[in-house]
């Protein structure tokens, strides 16, 4: 294959062989979907390019930085097939500051000319880069082996619901490198329930939806997904309901979205055991409304310690006082607000941007806490949930500074 591809773009003259037109607004839209996958410290030259393939009425463009893949394909009026690899951030570069007109992208003698009018009134412009050939770009399969789950056409599945579960979990990975199976998010797959996790050992976020009989999926798999792809994939979901189906094969995961595919390597599992730490018998109930706590949070955080970003709410009948103090800033916060809690006086504390992050991620008009002790963990969810769904975060109590 080497031999052939390096053959495209270079006829025994040396002149044109790839050659295209096409309006600059597509070509946009495909590099700003592919560039996220586009290596920052590429091990390998090639993994700072973007590898173009013009065919027929299409361009393919691909990145990867071995980790994740992208690949999607773009209209294009093809003049003259070819495959070829050049600079992605450069490439990006030129054609944002293209203006909103048609411009053509031609292979001649080892170089990628883009060249075109530069509006109605204005002149022309032509660029040239240097380009690769494709032989040394990785390939991207186009199918992979695993579980396959399909989206839409009633299946029960939608993307909707993915992009729900990714935004309500990831945000609570761990960034400690030294335990890699937190590093993402796991994604559990069985007959008539798909459950998302997430957990940095502070907190964990879990999201479970079911489905009545009939609409279940046909096996079972356990992945656990790197917050790149997690956060890659919410992009692409912009419109939910391009998602057409994912497989889950043993180390890869593959997602196809329109005209997209998106190719990620897993996390190695198994994931933690994270079912036993969940608290059983939190005795006490606090709810509130969420635009009434998670402002008062906010305001009090201001003058809470800049390392521990502590908050401590003292839970007494009928109220929530929220207080804060700071070495640092030589200040004080009280807020006292109203709250549903008819349960014995308790006072606890919590990383506010823990706290704050978890109320914004809830989707409800008012939160629920059970609560047992000042050394146990919350168990927090929204009051209003949708029917067969389940989700719930748990968040660890920080011992009260003085």
């Amino acid at each position: 294959m080497a031999a052939e591809d390096t053959a495209i773009g270079a006829s025994d003259s040396g002149e044109i062989i790839m050659k295209l037109t096409l309006d600059r607004n597509e070509l946009w839209r495909g590099l700003n979907t592919v560039l996220d996958a586009v290596a920052s410290k590429p091990a390998q030259p090639v993994l700072a390019n973007v590898l173009l393939e013009a065919e027929g009425d299409r361009l393919t463009l691909s990145a990867t930085d071995l980790d994740l893949s992208i690949r999607t394909r773009v209209v294009a009026s093809v003049e003259t097939a070819g495959r070829v690899t050049i600079p992605a951030k450069t490439l990006a570069g030129i054609v944002r500051e293209w203006p909103d007109a048609d411009l053509s992208l031609a292979l001649e003698d080892g170089r990628i000319v883009l060249s075109g009018r530069l509006g109605a009134t204005s002149g022309e412009g032509r660029y040239s880069l240097s380009a690769t050939p494709p032989d040394e770009f990785p390939e991207m399969p186009d199918t992979l082996d695993g579980l396959t789950l399909v989206f839409g056409n009633g299946s029960g599945l939608d993307g909707s619901l993915l992009r729900t579960m990714i935004e309500k979990t990831s945000f609570a990975v761990s960034r400690d490198e030294t335990r890699p199976v937190l590093n993402g998010v796991l994604w559990r797959i069985e007959p008539e329930l798909m459950v998302m996790v997430a957990t940095d050992g502070s907190r964990l976020a879990e999201f479970r939806k079911t489905w009545e009989s009939g609409q279940s999926t046909q096996g079972s798999a356990e992945v656990i997904l790197p917050p790149q792809a997690c956060s890659e994939l919410g992009k692409l979901l912009e419109d939910p309901e391009s998602l057409t189906q994912a497989v889950l094969g043993e180390s890869q995961v593959m997602f196809q979205i329109g005209e997209t595919q998106l190719l990620s390597r897993l996390i190695e599992g198994p994931y933690v055991d994270y079912e036993q730490v969940v608290p059983r018998d939190n005795d006490k109930r606090l709810t509130i409304p969420v635009d009434q706590l998670l402002p008062a949070v906010r305001r009090v955080s201001i003058l809470s310690s800049s390392y521990t970003h502590q908050v401590r709410l003292q839970l007494k009948e009928a109220m929530v006082e929220l207080t804060a103090s700071s070495q640092e800033l030589g200040g004080e916060a009280r807020e006292i607000i109203p709250a549903d809690y008819i349960a014995e006086e308790i006072e606890v504390a919590y990383n506010s941007h823990y706290l704050m992050e978890i109320l914004r991620k809830l989707g409800s008009e008012e939160v629920i806490l059970d609560l047992r002790d000042s050394v146990t963990a919350a168990v927090v969810r929204p009051a209003e949930q949708l029917e067969g769904e389940d989700s719930y975060y748990l968040l660890m109590p920080m011992r009260p500074s003085a």
